[in-house]
């Protein structure tokens, strides 16, 4: 009895497996658009806010995560926080808002601190998980966020 190996098979086989390998790589994790904005509080652009975009999508996958932060105009353009990856998942979601100070020292010292004061009245709404945008299928330029404080409510606890 002789047994043969089917050498060709093993080729298909191979072929298919690295054919699969190079298309599928580069287009590795969830399918993303783009997404850009700019923040204006008071008229002014908000330079140095933190921009974060949490699925409000109610299924059993959750897309990911994505962030930016502003320049010095405002404006700011998302990507996937896991993966750097350019872009949002189209859907809808939370967006939350908040100054990071560009001075804060990563690994401060125990014991020493200083704090840095925003110079933007954000209204708490910014991070409270009440801000909503609904990001299309083909992105968009404009999830843009203004904010007047004259016509906001603050976070002044009466009595204190």
């Amino acid at each position: 009895m002789y047994n043969r190996f089917n050498f060709s098979a093993v080729r298909v086989l191979l072929m298919s497996v690295v054919s699969f390998a190079l298309f599928a790589l580069p287009g590795c994790g969830p399918h993303t658009v783009p997404v850009s904005g700019k923040i204006v509080v008071d008229g002014v652009p908000a330079q140095d806010i933190r921009v974060v975009f949490q699925s409000a999508a109610n299924t059993a996958t959750v897309p990911p995560v994505a962030i930016g932060m502003t320049d010095q105009d405002g404006e700011y353009s998302l990507k996937l926080a896991e993966s750097n990856k350019k872009g949002v998942v189209p859907g809808p979601y939370v967006v939350f808002l908040a100054w990071q100070d560009p001075e804060a020292d990563e690994n401060p010292v125990e014991g020493v601190t200083e704090e840095h004061v925003s110079p933007y009245k954000l209204p708490p709404r910014a991070n409270s998980g009440e801000l909503r945008f609904d990001v299309p299928d083909k992105g968009t330029s404009e999830a843009n966020f203004e904010f007047d404080s004259s016509s906001e409510p603050t976070n002044v606890t009466p009595g204190v």
